[in-house]
C-alpha cells in the first residue's frame, strides 16, 4: 500500500512538473516597419511570466546586414553622447528591460529615455523598442 501511495505521488509530482515546465517558457517576436522601410525585430522570452530574454534588432536602409551585425560599420560612435555604437546600446537597453522591465522608463518627445538609469548606457530613440517588446509579449502569451 504504501509502494503505491509512493508511485501515485511520485507520478503526479513527475506529470504536474512537466506541464509547468511547458507553460514557464515562452516565446514571442514581433516585427515593425519604420516609415523609410527599415524593420525592427524584437523577440522575447517569458520566464513563469517575466521577461527574461530580450533581442532587438534593426535592418538600414540600403545595407544587407542589420545594425547588430554591422557592429563598429554602423559608425554611431562618433555621434553617441557617450560614446557607444547601436549595439551597445541596444546590449545595455536588452540587459536594462530584462532585470528591470519596461512599465517604468519615461520617454521624452523624441522617443528617448529620461531616466538616468537607462540613459547612462542607452541613448537613441527606444520608444520603439518599447512598443515591439509590448507586441512581442502579447504574441508569447497568446
Amino acid at each position: 500500500m504504501k509502494k503505491l501511495v509512493f508511485l501515485c505521488i511520485a507520478a503526479c509530482c513527475l506529470f504536474g512538473c512537466q506541464n509547468a515546465e511547458k507553460k514557464a517558457k515562452q516565446h514571442g517576436e514581433a516585427q515593425i516597419v519604420h516609415e523609410n522601410g527599415e524593420k525592427l525585430t524584437v523577440e522575447v522570452e517569458l520566464v513563469n511570466g517575466k521577461l527574461r530574454n530580450v533581442d532587438i534588432d534593426e535592418t538600414v536602409e540600403g545595407k544587407k546586414q542589420t545594425k547588430k551585425e554591422l557592429k563598429e560599420d554602423y559608425q554611431m560612435k562618433q555621434a553617441s553622447s557617450i560614446g557607444k555604437e547601436w549595439y551597445e546600446q541596444v546590449a545595455f537597453f536588452e540587459n536594462y528591460v530584462e532585470k528591470k522591465g519596461i512599465k517604468d522608463i519615461k520617454l521624452n518627445e523624441e522617443g528617448k529615455a529620461t531616466n538616468d538609469d537607462v540613459r547612462s548606457g542607452c541613448t537613441i530613440a527606444i520608444d520603439g523598442f518599447i512598443k515591439g517588446i509590448e507586441e512581442a509579449v502579447k504574441n508569447a502569451e497568446k
